[in-house]
């Protein structure tokens, strides 16, 4: 993983840019955007701990997602949704 100084710009402007009618995947897109080249799984998974207060383990298994991973147990849509809710400010 990066250090977390690298890290930390794209957390600040992911809650920056975040408004309460933003959806779960939508959050999940524009993170993997703000790191380009610095994205990957523990990236990932600071930027949402760091940006939304998530807990260590929901961030980690948000790193699943379908369009981050195509593996056997990834995350579907709906599951990164029902996963980030407790964590996504409303407006």
């Amino acid at each position: 993983m990066l250090a977390p100084r690298l890290l930390e710009p794209a957390a600040q402007e992911l809650i920056r840019n975040y408004t309460g009618n933003r959806s779960a995947t939508e959050v999940a897109r524009s993170a993997r955007d703000l790191l380009g080249e610095r994205f990957d799984s523990c990236s990932f998974t600071y930027v949402l701990m760091r940006a939304f207060d998530v807990e260590f383990h929901a961030a980690s298994e948000a790193a699943r997602w379908h369009e981050f991973d195509n593996g056997p147990r990834s995350l579907s849509d709906d599951d990164l949704e029902a996963l980030l809710r407790p964590w996504l400010p409303e407006a």
